[in-house]
């Protein structure tokens, strides 16, 4: 995941590869979309990944 930092700031809109901007801020973890931000301009904040937790009863999970 990375967040990518608008040169404008307090850019509301869309931006490249598809990636939406609130007040100069966007979360995307498309690689495209990160090297365009590198190559143009834009800073990037790589972060961790978020961890997606498993629905209660889903795989490996008993059920009656």
């Amino acid at each position: 995941m990375a967040v990518l930092l608008s040169p404008v700031k307090d850019y509301t809109g869309p931006g490249p590869a598809g990636v939406y901007f609130t007040r100069g801020r966007a979360e995307t973890d498309d690689p495209a979309a990160i090297a365009y931000a590198h190559r143009h301009g834009y800073t990037v904040e790589v972060t961790k990944a978020r961890k997606r937790s498993a629905p209660a009863g889903g795989p490996g999970t008993a059920q009656e």
